[in-house]
């Protein structure tokens, strides 16, 4: 097996406590049985400003400047 050396991508730190499995990926999300495709709805709760609904198209919605996840990438 090869030695981990370096991660490249995406970092997001979160100072937060108790972060479960409902705030990552919220349930009405999960009707799905694939296993690809939540990239749009992770963390959809603090991420983005309204609620989310399954199947939407979430590039129009309002994003939380304050979430990590939509900070500006450098």
């Amino acid at each position: 097996m090869k030695a981990f050396t370096a991660h490249r991508g995406l970092v997001g730190p979160m100072d937060r406590a108790n972060v479960d499995t409902d705030m990552i990926i919220p349930k009405q999300f999960l009707k799905s049985i694939k296993r690809s495709g939540f990239g749009p709805n992770l963390f959809d709760e603090l991420r983005y400003m309204d609620e989310g609904q399954p199947g939407a198209d979430c590039s129009n919605r309002p994003v939380n400047p304050d979430f990590p996840l939509n900070f500006p990438r450098l």
